[in-house]
Formats: C-alpha cells, sequence, structure tokens
C-alpha cells in the first residue's frame, strides 16, 4: 500500500510515472484461486511460562496462582495459593493456525502473549499446553523456549526495551495430534475454486480456460468468486492431480479499478485502468486541467475514414487563482504525475481524490481505511 507514498520520492529522483496498468493481465490459475475448504484451522489454549528471571506475573493476577496450583497438584504436590508466591511464572494464551492437509505428527509455529501483568516473557519456556479449535477438540500441544525477537534490561523505572517482549513465538512448538480431512478428500467428483479477488470476468475467464483444456462441462462459474469443477473422468477420484496440471494454465484477470487510502499513514493505492471524467482540479493556490482533443489521422493511398486519436493533457499551475473546465477525460496516474510535479504531499492527494471521488469525476471503487 505504499505505491502513491513513494510517487514524491519518484519525482523527486525524476523518474516517470508508468502509464496506467492494463484492464487484464495474464495469470495462472495457482495465483488467483484456491480450493475451498483447504484453509488453516485455527487452535487457542491457555498455559504457563517458567524460567522468568522475576518478570512474571504478580500476586494480583489470581488465575496465576490457581494455575500454578493445579500444575503442581497435576504431578502429586498439595499446595494451596497461599504457598505459590513465584515471580517466575507467567500465564499466557498460546495461538496457533493448523495448516490444510495437516497430519498427526506434523509440527507448527505457536504464538504465546502474557495474560497477566508480566513485564516480559524473555527466558522463559512454554509448558505443554493444550491447543483446541473451534468446535472444542485438542488438535495440537505446544511446549518450548519462547523467542521474543527483542530483549528487555533493567528495571522498570529505568530500563531498555527492543520490541515488544510481552509476546513471542516457539518456532515448530506445536505437534499436531489429528488429521485434517478438507473438502477435495471428501467429494471424489469435484470440488470448488475460489477467487481471491471476486470478479465476474475473471471467474467466467476462469471456467472458460479450464473448459477449454479439459473439455467442455469441466467448469461453471457460479458468482463472481467461486468456479464449481467437475472431475472428467480421467481425473474421477484424483483431484490432486487434476490440480497439478490445472495450476499452470493462464487465463485474463480482470483488473477492478479501485483506489484504497489510509489516512493514519497517508498513503494511497490505485490499481486498474482508472479513468477520470471531465473536471477540472484546484487545491489551494494549485489549478490542475484536464484536456482531451480528438485528431484525424489521414493516411494516404485509402479511401477509409481517417482514424481518430485521442490526446490527453494534464497541466498544473501552481500561481492560477482562475478555476478552467475543459471537456476531456484523463487517468488517475496522469494526475498523480502532475500533482507531484508539483511537490503535493500524500495527504493532499488524499484530500484531492477523496474529493474527485465526491464530485463524481473519479470512475472507480473508493475504499478509506
Amino acid at each position: 500500500m505504499a505505491v502513491l507514498r513513494t510517487l514524491a520520492l519518484l519525482a523527486a529522483f525524476g523518474l516517470v510515472l508508468p502509464a496506467a496498468a492494463p484492464a487484464e493481465t495474464t495469470v495462472h490459475v495457482k495465483d488467483i484461486a484456491h480450493v475451498a475448504g483447504v484453509t488453516g484451522n485455527q487452535l487457542v489454549g491457555y498455559g504457563i511460562v517458567v524460567g522468568l528471571a522475576g518478570t512474571g506475573d504478580t500476586t494480583s493476577a489470581v488465575f496465576t496462582s490457581q494455575t500454578i496450583q493445579n500444575v503442581l497438584q497435576s504431578f502429586g504436590l498439595s499446595v494451596n495459593t497461599n504457598d505459590v508466591r513465584t515471580r517466575d511464572v507467567a500465564a499466557v494464551i498460546v495461538t496457533a493456525t493448523l495448516p490444510p492437509f495437516a497430519h498427526s505428527g506434523d509440527s507448527a509455529d505457536v504464538t504465546v502473549s502474557a495474560m497477566g501483568d508480566s513485564t516480559t516473557l524473555q527466558g522463559g519456556t512454554l509448558v505443554m499446553t493444550e491447543l483446541k479449535a473451534a468446535n472444542n477438540l485438542v488438535y495440537a500441544t505446544a511446549q518450548g523456549p519462547i523467542s521474543v525477537g527483542g530483549f528487555s534490561a533493567g528495571f522498570s523505572d529505568v530500563g531498555v526495551t527492543k520490541n515488544y517482549t510481552s509476546a513471542g513465538r516457539v518456532p515448530n512448538g506445536a505437534v499436531i495430534a489429528r488429521d485434517m480431512i478438507t473438502n477435495i478428500q471428501s467429494d471424489p467428483g469435484g470440488f470448488s475454486y475460489v477467487l481471491t479477488t471476486p470478479d465476474f470476468k475473471t471467474a467466467a475467464n476462469l471456467a472458460s480456460s479450464l473448459n477449454g483444456h479439459f473439455g467442455g462441462g469441466t467448469a461453471a462459474a457460479q458468482d463472481a468468486e467461486t468456479v464449481r469443477v467437475n472431475l472428467p473422468s480421467t481425473y474421477r477420484g484424483n483431484p490432486v492431480q487434476f490440480l497439478a496440471d490445472a495450476s499452470d494454465l493462464t487465463l485474463g484477470q480482470d483488473q477492478l479499478a479501485k483506489v484504497v487510502m489510509n489516512e493514519r499513514t497517508g498513503t494511497i493505492v490505485f490499481g486498474g485502468d482508472i479513468k477520470l471524467a471531465p473536471c477540472a482540479i484546484a487545491h489551494g493556490n494549485l489549478t490542475i486541467t484536464i484536456a482531451t482533443t480528438n485528431e484525424a489521422n489521414t493516411q494516404p493511398f485509402t479511401n477509409r475514414p481517417p482514424p481518430v486519436v485521442s490526446n490527453t493533457t494534464v497541466s498544473a499551475n501552481e500561481k492560477g487563482k482562475q478555476l478552467t473546465f475543459i471537456a476531456g477525460a484523463a487517468t488517475l496516474s496522469s494526475v498523480v504525475r502532475a500533482l507531484n510535479t508539483m511537490g503535493v504531499s500524500p495527504r493532499d492527494l488524499i484530500a484531492i481524490v477523496q474529493a474527485l471521488r465526491g464530485a463524481g469525476s473519479l470512475q472507480a471503487d473508493l475504499e478509506i481505511q
């Protein structure tokens, strides 16, 4: 999302903004679609981290003391809450994502986050923790030393801290205990492709590409996001081979005309063949005019009508006070190029793009984050 944020830097170094992207690009099937149901499974668990150098939870975190008591009782030690007073233990929430097609014995990374008032998990070790899915079944257990990706040294009032040390990761810390069964394995007759970016034209192109390669009736677009695939007889019961053969097929992906803006960071990203209706822009003491002239390109030795060529120009005037309107059209990239030559900041660009959309000149979807 940093395309337009860097436009000012490009202009400063004399780089020319490339022309607008074509409305359709050639892509591979595997790059724009995935199989429905083939997704990760989120897991969560509650556990404790031990081995902290006095940076664990205080007695204010009652649940930590209760957890320590329960752990000790599971080892045959009888203690009460008043006997548990240690700063070397912290209660944590453990999260992980179970990969699709995972099998028993595989491993996965886990994220450990402090739940109480622990100052840092640096140097701690996660005690065996059960990880459950939304169906309340245990799919994995996690354990191991924590890597916080930073450090914390000193005391609370005087010290140095790099990154967030109250959360960390245990690489390959989860051992999977259950196999994942996906839709592609349970439905031998076929499956559904799901587009990463829903679009009716791209879905139709995907179905046409599959039918052209594997035969008619193989695929049908059900909506802007889903393409149903009926496995041909030669692939019946073998969807993996079909996916392997179909993954490198090419098709045309339609580029959506869309502008995404983040006002908090001052960044703008625009994609697709974005057009502007006839307009004139004034921002502060800056005036930008968009104009299009149609010229007949005469050709000798022919009686055919001469083709008409449209020439679009974008001009910027920093001192102009009169707002001039000339009928025409241009791409948003042309306007951005003119703005950056005048040193307009990304936040000014956001204000201008919002005004263009409000005036009905910007012919694209606008998303503000």
